[in-house]
C-alpha cells in the first residue's frame, strides 16, 4: 500500500492507538504496530472496499477518540489516556448496551487483527512460516 488512501492523516494516530491496544500480546518479541505496515495495510484495504461499507469508519474513529468524554464523562480523549484507560474505554465499546457501539468495536477489532497479523514480522509469534507460494515480484 502507498500513502494514505482512505483515512485522513489526523485519523491515523487514533487508528494506531486503537490497533495498539487491540493487538497487544504482552509478548516481549512482538513487533510494535508502528514498526510494521499495519496502519497502511488497513488504510489501503478500506480504500479498496465498497464505500457504502467503509464510509462510517472515519466518523467511528472520531467517536472513539471523543468516547471517554461523551460516554464516560471523562475530561480526556482516547489518545490522551494511558493504556489502562484506553483498554477501559474500548471495553466500554465492546460491552455497551448500544448495539451500534458494539458493532463499531468489532469492526475496528477485525480491521486491527487483519492489519496486524497480516504483517510478515508478526508471523513468528504464531509460528506461521508464511505462504506456501511466494509472492510475485513487486507485490506488496
Amino acid at each position: 500500500p502507498g500513502p494514505a488512501a482512505f483515512f485522513l492523516p489526523r485519523d491515523h494516530e487514533i487508528l494506531t492507538q486503537v490497533v495498539e491496544r487491540m493487538v497487544d500480546t504482552g509478548e516481549p518479541g512482538a513487533p510494535a504496530v508502528r514498526e510494521t505496515r499495519t496502519i497502511a495495510t488497513i488504510d489501503a484495504l478500506c480504500a479498496r472496499l465498497d464505500p457504502a461499507s467503509t464510509a462510517p469508519l472515519p466518523a467511528l474513529l472520531r467517536l472513539v477518540e471523543w468516547g471517554p468524554f461523551l460516554f464516560e464523562r471523562r475530561l480526556s480523549r482516547f489518545t490522551g489516556l494511558d493504556p489502562a484507560g484506553q483498554d477501559a474505554a474500548l471495553r466500554g465499546w465492546m460491552t455497551s448496551g448500544l448495539a451500534l457501539r458494539r458493532m463499531g468495536f468489532f469492526a475496528l477489532r477485525n480491521l486491527a487483527l487483519l492489519g496486524y497479523w497480516s504483517q510478515d514480522e508478526t508471523w513468528p509469534l504464531i509460528e506461521y512460516a508464511g505462504p506456501l507460494l511466494r509472492r510475485p515480484r513487486g507485490a506488496a
